[in-house]
């Protein structure tokens, strides 16, 4: 754990740097730890353990930037709430004599020891505020992800044909940015620390108001001849998922598959540039998504 010096006067104002804050607001209150972003970020996806590899400074404060630091008697409100709260969760219910035990317990722990608890709390309920240059990384990552799920899923339900890539990028980026598609104007302001599965139906339906657009997979029956099925199939796994597989007595090959609406056409093109024309794909169901 760093440690920070200490600060100087109530009016100068911390400069944080590469490290940031976790903020956590109770009864009007407002509760800051100076943290690793990064290491913060692990944490609370479950990739680290160890809340002091996250927090750099083992002090609660009402007012990191200013050096205020929180009163202990809100510190102990806090964890006792915390912890009558976990045992509630893990019981069910809660007696009298549950929360008198508490009580008890947490007002007799030293200071430090109060501390240490609180801002692991803290850690756990607060949230985590990020460096502008993390969070334009973050944003820029979950742009990519959103933008490949899309093109690879999204169909104009009308000619049944693919977008192309960058059609899907620009609208996009144009979402994200409040900019006017085609006369509309709608902005959907993406959270770096959620994840896209969370803020993809939103993008959708944005989408929907701008473009035909629909997410679908398709299951299709792929028929391959005797001389193909040996450097077709393991390309058939890494292109769609495979429901059953049906040999034939022939040496033939007929597969269910599925594949996602987006890349299908790529998919037939592929499948039959890799049997000389010969493969049989025929589309059995087309399953909306979004």
């Amino acid at each position: 754990m760093v440690i920070l010096m200490s600060f100087r006067g109530e009016r100068k104002k911390l400069d944080l740097g590469k490290y940031s804050l976790v903020i956590y607001e109770r009864w009007g209150k407002k509760f800051e730890v100076i943290v690793d972003p990064r290491e913060a970020l692990l944490y609370l996806k479950g990739d680290l353990k160890d809340p002091d590899e996250v927090i750099i400074y083992p002090e609660v404060y009402t007012d990191a930037q200013k050096g205020i630091k929180a009163p202990i008697d809100d510190l102990k409100k806090l964890v006792i709430e915390s912890k009558i709260k976990e045992v509630k969760e893990k019981r069910g219910v809660l007696s009298k004599e549950d929360k008198q035990e508490i009580y008890s317990k947490i007002n007799d722990l030293e200071d430090e020891k109060l501390k240490e608890l609180a801002l692991y709390v803290i850690l756990k309920d607060g949230e985590l505020q990020l460096p502008k240059s993390l969070r334009e990384e973050l944003l820029e990552k979950k742009k990519k992800q959103i933008v490949s799920y899309i093109q690879k899923y999204a169909v104009n339900p009308v000619t049944k044909a693919p977008y192309s890539p960058q059609k899907i990028r620009e609208i996009i980026q144009s979402l994200l940015y409040g900019e006017a598609i085609e006369g509309k104007r709608i902005r959907v302001m993406l959270d770096p620390l959620k994840d896209i599965s969370t803020q993809l139906p939103q993008i959708i339906s944005a989408l929907k108001t701008v473009i035909p657009i629909r997410l679908e997979i398709i299951t299709a029956k792929v028929t391959i001849a005797p001389q193909y099925t040996g450097k077709i199939y393991s390309r058939l796994e890494s292109l769609a998922t495979i429901k059953e597989s049906i040999w034939k007595d022939d040496g033939s090959l007929e597969a269910i598959v599925e594949v996602p609406g987006g890349i299908f056409v790529n998919f037939n093109r592929e499948i039959l540039n890799l049997t000389k024309g010969s493969a049989k794909v025929e589309v059995v169901k087309r399953e909306v998504i979004g």
